[in-house]
């Protein structure tokens, strides 16, 4: 594993620097709720897999809110809504501190059923090109469950599931699968507990995520691990600096070591088509009127 300051070279590797074989995939990092830490688990978890050699993008679909943008002190020049206007994909893309690179959605974005027919085609040559530069992609959600964001939820490759040990923030991610569950987009998920205080804690409250999902839902949940309260985490984001750059001793830094870990170990083959596949399958979503998914249902309750 590649230490901190050598994880950017990772974007220089040469034909012996191959990454593990983990084909392009789309990753989407959600939750119930805000203030769990979606932000800080995109950058973290980006910068660790770079610590593996493989090429992560963070892009931010939080859209009006720039969280990436803050925690790693860069504002971009160009967005995606310069990329649907004719600007190269890669010059919109960013690079924070630690080599991340990101890609910020734009306020413009709010209407993404507005897309043109000529902008998905552009936007879909576009993101064809990333597949020979990025392996996994990282998207940083949006809380809220609006029609968009269902819809951008159907198209990924897998789900990220954030939740801390709160009862508050317990139930939203619970009220979040039901609602993916009943519109029939759920994606394969994985879990991740946040400020827990204790292994234990993390466990018990991963546990309880699963048991519910699986005995009112019928959705399978897996665990892919837990993150430890560490004050390290505040300090790095007063710092503006990735957690993994500024602490990579601290407990929390582990744990998103171990995270890393466990994903590239367990990552299951994604859905054929990568990134391309990510769009062609958002694409078909966003032509649905918002109540033309599969399923059909609404939310309640």
């Amino acid at each position: 594993m590649l230490e901190p300051e050598e994880a950017t070279r990772v974007w220089d590797r040469g034909p012996g620097l191959d990454a593990p074989a983990v084909k392009p995939s789309v990753v989407a990092v959600a939750s119930g709720k805000g203030g769990v830490g979606k932000t800080h688990f995109c950058v973290n978890f980006a910068l660790g897999l770079m610590q593996h050699r493989i090429r992560p993008m963070v892009f931010d679909a939080d859209v009006g809110f720039a969280d990436v943008e803050v925690m790693l002190g860069v504002r971009p020049k160009r967005t995606l809504i310069d990329v649907l206007e004719g600007t190269s994909i890669f010059d919109a893309i960013e690079y924070g501190p630690g080599g991340v690179p990101f890609l910020s959605a734009g306020s413009g974005l709010l209407d993404l059923h507005d897309l043109t027919q000529e902008q998905v085609e552009r936007l879909m040559r576009q993101v064809t090109q990333l597949q020979e530069r990025f392996d996994v992609v990282l998207l940083d959600c949006g809380s809220g469950m609006g029609p968009n964001f269902e819809r951008l939820l159907a198209g990924v490759d897998e789900l990220f599931l954030l939740t801390t040990p709160e009862p508050t923030a317990l139930a939203d991610a619970y009220a979040l699968l039901k609602l993916l569950t009943l519109r029939g987009v759920l994606p394969p998920v994985r879990v991740v507990v946040n400020r827990a205080d204790s292994l234990v804690q993390a466990r018990e409250t991963a546990e309880k995520l699963r048991l519910v999902a699986d005995r009112f839902l019928d959705a399978s949940v897996d665990v892919l691990g837990y993150i430890l309260e560490d004050d390290a985490v505040p300090r790095a984001v007063m710092q503006q600096r990735a957690l993994l750059s500024a602490f990579p001793q601290s407990p929390a830094a582990r744990c998103f070591q171990q995270l890393v870990s466990n994903y590239l170990r367990l990552h299951p083959a994604p859905k054929p088509g990568g990134l391309t596949g990510f769009f062609t399958r958002l694409w078909h979503r966003l032509r649905e009127g918002p109540g033309d998914a599969p399923g059909g249902a609404s939310h309640t309750g």
